[in-house]
């Protein structure tokens, strides 16, 4: 059945030769689509002098598939690995062969996993069960892509129809060969192992997707984009609950949603069908292999450099990402909590506040507030108690968001990052809170709005009662005496100076006048860094210190602070306390400086101090 399959599938890729003759021909008559030119092909290229072990174990594998190794490796930054090549007669004809290795496979992945993965894929292209498997495979894809670039409706649609036929009549030759190049990946890694690859790459792809949706896209909103952006992914699959998530994903891996062209078998499937060939003595063996990017010299340093090239004229500053779901996460609130203030505004309750609608609760006036939203009901039942449900969630929502806002203003809480979260909103003693669950709780028990209205309160007596020392209270810190060095303009956490001082270190945060007159000094072509750092030493460091808008920490209570140096000019610092608290500081080489800031941060610090 099979070779009778395999004539047809011939004899119909000769009729598609001529047909797409005829579709190029005709293509001519409608508008040009860009040609993607190996320019543009995206990714860092690893060349076999910078990457010796790699190239060494591509070629073995490519040996045992029965094939010639790529031309060409890129580093890229998606999950996905893959080897193509440039081809024409509709695939008949190969040209440069390309495998693509996606960084977030290199770090999920153990050594032998990749192994696995990359064999299936060095197996499409195997001539060692049969030529036209690979023959196929490459027609199949090249077929696909003729028919997406199709746009005249004189051409496009006679070859989509025969596309559809032939990929009809070749998809069980396509299955049949996913199946050899599965055979050659537990061949090359074991049975386990490659069934163990299946079942984590929807994991690793849906941890990807997490990461560049609730991460880095909360960044891109404003300018911004993280550091170290592939370290950081490496964080999110640390974190103990997103362990617990990808592993539920792995235990039962989901069915991607395939299109027509789609050759694989279903992964359920694949996946059984591996681990039935799996023996005992296999089960019994750990991978001691190691993590998948030990296959590069340095990864690290390719990892920045595929870093630096993915962000090249994007136009985003690169920031830390503590700091970008600082802002994310502040900035998330203050939208929230500007709808529910605006339409209690429009609708004349006063006072239009955070205290003006927990009064409102308090008082059992809850449907004025829940009026406020407009919920269409899909079912006349719906109208009831399903629709005062959706408008308290809805409530709920915005009056936690502008609860969390007042508190990041008045310096109550703070938005820190979470690898679970995004992010959390943490108390002035580090605790995490939910405004969102306080204020559900509120809206269902005037009892508790009038409790969650006294602890927003309350919160102001907290501050004061930690500056405050106590009878049992560890002794204040050592008020500053003397500077030694500064610098500003410094950006992160609204901070515009650093000031060295022999006790610690201090921030500041411009004031009202501090604005004015480094606005004075843009506008009469002076420095606005000199001028901030004039204004600084103007006052004693022991007064500075207890200024509300500074933040002195002495040299015990820093645990830990790294500096960095991008080639764009760009410095940073992070700075940890011993406390927990932490400041990530930016600022580029035109910053004024004063003094010998730096030698005397080493002097102090010791080996808390490092330097990228």
């Amino acid at each position: 059945m099979r070779t009778l399959r395999a004539a047809l599938a011939v004899s119909f890729l000769a009729v598609a030769y001529v047909l797409a003759a005829f579709a190029l021909v005709g293509q001519q008559m409608a508008p040009r689509r860009r040609v993607r030119t190996s320019s543009d092909l995206g990714g860092l290229v690893l060349t076999e002098q910078e990457q010796p072990g790699l190239w060494a174990e591509v070629r073995a594998l490519a040996a045992t598939a029965g094939t010639r190794a790529p031309d060409e490796i890129r580093l890229v930054p998606e999950v996905n690995a893959a080897v193509s090549e440039e081809t024409s007669l509709l695939g008949l004809r190969t040209g440069t062969r390309r495998m693509f290795l996606g960084v977030p496979l290199l770090q999920g992945l153990s050594r032998n996993q990749l192994h696995a993965l990359l064999a299936h894929e060095l197996g499409h292209h195997s001539t060692s069960h049969t030529r036209l498997g690979a023959l196929i495979h490459r027609s199949r894809l090249a077929i696909a892509e003729v028919a997406a670039s199709l746009s005249n409706p004189l051409v496009k649609r006679p070859f989509r129809t025969y596309a559809r036929l032939f990929f009809s009549l070749t998809r069980p030759l396509a299955h049949a060969h996913e199946v050899d190049a599965d055979r050659l990946s537990a061949t090359v890694a074991g049975p386990r192992t490659a069934a163990t690859t299946l079942r984590t790459l929807p994991a690793l792809d849906a941890a990807w997707h997490i990461y560049l949706e609730q991460y880095v896209e909360a960044g891109t909103h404003y300018g911004l984009r993280p550091t170290r952006f592939f370290d950081n992914f490496t964080n999110l699959m640390s974190d103990p609950e997103r362990l617990e998530e990808l592993a539920r994903i792995s235990a039962a891996p989901p069915e991607a949603k395939t299109s027509a062209y789609d050759s694989h078998p279903p992964l359920s499937e694949r996946i059984e069908r591996l681990e039935s060939m799996a023996s005992a003595d296999e089960d019994d063996k750990s991978d001691k292999s190691g993590n998948a990017a030990s296959i590069l010299r340095y990864p690290s340093q390719n990892f920045l450099a595929l870093e630096d090239k993915t962000f090249a004229g994007s136009g985003l500053t690169p920031a830390p990402m503590a700091e970008i779901v600082s802002v994310a996460g502040a900035r998330a609130a203050a939208i929230n909590a500007e709808t529910l203030l605006n339409a209690m505004q429009e609708n004349q309750i006063v006072p239009a506040t955070v205290r003006g609608a927990l009064d409102l609760i308090a008082s059992g006036n809850l449907d004025t507030l829940l009026d406020l939203v407009d919920i269409e009901s899909t079912t006349p039942e719906a109208a009831g108690n399903e629709a005062d449900e959706a408008k308290r969630k809805v409530i709920a929502r915005l009056l936690g968001a502008a609860i969390a806002h007042e508190l990041v203003g008045e310096d109550k809480a703070r938005y820190e990052l979470s690898w679970a979260g995004p992010w959390r909103l943490v108390d002035i003693a580090g605790q995490e809170v939910d405004p969102e669950e306080l204020a559900y709780e509120a809206l269902g028990s005037p009892g508790y709005a009038a409790a969650l209205r006294a602890w927003v309160h309350q919160l102001d007596a907290q501050v004061d009662a930690e500056t405050q020392a106590g009878p049992d209270a560890a002794p204040a810190p050592t008020p500053p005496d003397g500077y030694i060095g500064a610098l500003a303009p410094i950006s992160g956490d609204g901070f515009r100076t650093l000031l060295v001082t022999e006790t610690g270190l201090m921030l500041l945060k411009p004031t009202g006048s501090d604005r004015l007159a480094t606005g004075l000094a843009t506008v009469t072509s002076g420095s606005p860094g000199r001028k901030l750092i004039q204004r600084a030493l103007d006052r004693s460091p022991a007064e500075l210190a207890t200024a509300s808008n500074a933040a002195y920490v002495p040299w015990d209570q820093i645990r830990a602070l790294h500096l960095k140096q991008s080639s764009s000019g760009r410095r940073s610092a992070d700075i940890t306390t011993a406390a927990g608290k932490g400041w990530s500081l930016q600022w580029t080489n035109a910053a004024e400086s004063e003094g010998h800031i730096w030698p005397a941060v080493d002097h102090y610090l010791g080996r808390r101090f490092t330097v990228d």
